[in-house]
């Protein structure tokens, strides 16, 4: 038998004074170089940071061997701001992001243990060189990258540090058919990113990671009222303005991609969307969908592991006591109401438990928990016309 433990069904089809609140703290993972000296930046070490300063101080500087993830954390700041708490490490140059996303390799593991489950959001970036083999319209790493991501927060999340995915889709080819159709996939822990604000060959991780953190979990990047993320441009990992291929953006976006996009009438540029790498019946194929349901498990948890191996009264009947349903119901629903219902990120909760369950046999207290996320305006239809009358 194992140890005592909490297990979470976690159903992906399904739609059709309180605790801390669980906080969306993100990680990134990207090339850079150690520098000499006391105090300063070494590859393979964690960093928790709360400002660009903090960075600069390590030997992250504008100008030095680091100024890629320099020009990445900067990004990350101007959208998050100062205060705002990072993890990072850098990885050599030769490190792919297929190695920092494996499970069994000392990148984005080891980043995610020494954090101690506060990141939430894990970014992985690799500055592009001259070598790379274009596989299904970008460089070949970050599909290979898609798979051991997955692999690596299905790994975590058996220990409660649950965790999403943003891979940076380099070297897009420009060729939309190239690109491989997620759709078809099963990976929704991760997402790839194939934009970017300066033309380079790697996507504005940085960028995306500081607007996941200026958001609640429910919110998604696409979201207009919060903004443009730049003013003034925006391009494909091509180096080529996403304008040019504006015909075929509904394309790109229908292959589970997240790139930068305009509006007629409107300044600046927005992120298209927050889908995840699976098939559009999932629940989680966004990432708003999955960072909630994160958080609802987390909050569930931090109630119910106080009542773990506890004594559970029984009726003469052999039936839970009502006493225990009415508390455990109340404690689950209370801390998920105030921090999430209350917060606008769901819509609604309910917790069910079934008092005829044979807990004196078995040693199993199933907890139903039912939560109504909140829905998207994504699409918007305007029925207009002239009239001869206004009704």
């Amino acid at each position: 038998m194992s140890l005592p433990n909490i297990t979470f069904n976690i159903a992906k089809d399904g739609l059709g004074q309180s605790q801390a609140d669980i906080q969306k703290i993100p990680g990134m993972v990207l090339t850079g170089a150690t520098v000499a000296g006391a105090g300063k930046v070494t590859i393979g070490n964690s960093y928790q940071i709360f400002s660009l300063p903090e960075a600069v101080a390590l030997g992250i500087d504008e100008t030095g061997t680091n100024a890629f993830a320099y020009r990445h954390i900067k990004a990350f700041y101007d959208m998050a701001k100062t205060g705002a708490e990072l993890w990072f490490m850098l990885a050599g140059a030769a490190v792919t992001m297929e190695d920092m996303a494996d499970k069994e390799k000392l990148f984005g593991a080891k980043l995610l243990a020494d954090a101690g489950g506060k990141v939430r959001v894990l970014g992985l970036l690799k500055k592009s060189g001259a070598a790379e083999v274009i596989t299904n319209g970008l460089d070949a790493d970050a599909h290979l990258a898609a798979i051991k991501a997955e692999a690596l927060a299905a790994d975590f999340s058996t220990r409660y540090n649950y965790v999403r995915i943003l891979i940076s889709g380099n070297k897009f080819s420009g060729t939309i058919a190239d690109l491989k159709d997620y759709d078809t996939e099963a990976f929704n822990h991760v997402a790839m990113l194939i934009g970017n604000t300066d033309g380079s060959k790697e996507a504005s991780i940085g960028l995306i990671l500081g607007r996941l953190a200026s958001i609640p979990s429910q919110r998604k990047l696409s979201r207009v009222k919060d903004g443009p993320v730049d003013n003034l441009q925006a391009y494909f990992t091509n180096g080529n303005p996403v304008e040019s291929l504006a015909t075929g953006w509904n394309a790109i976006h229908d292959k589970h991609y997240i790139f930068l996009r305009s509006f007629s009438g409107r300044s600046g540029y927005y992120f298209t969307s927050d889908c995840t790498l699976t098939a559009t019946s999932d629940d989680f194929n966004s990432l708003a969908r999955g960072l909630v349901m994160d958080e609802a498990v987390l909050l569930a948890y931090n109630t119910l592991v106080e009542e773990l191996s506890d004594e559970v009264p029984v009726t003469q009947e052999g039936t839970i006591h009502p006493a225990i349903i009415k508390t455990w119901q109340q404690n689950v629903d209370g801390e998920i109401r105030n921090l999430m219902v209350a917060e606008g990120k769901l819509s609604d909760v309910k917790v069910f438990i079934d008092a005829n369950q044979n807990i004196l046999t078995t040693g199993n207290f199933n907890v139903g928990l039912q939560l109504l996320p909140v829905g998207y305006s994504d699409y918007i239809i305007v029925n207009i016309g002239f009239t001869t009358n206004i009704e």
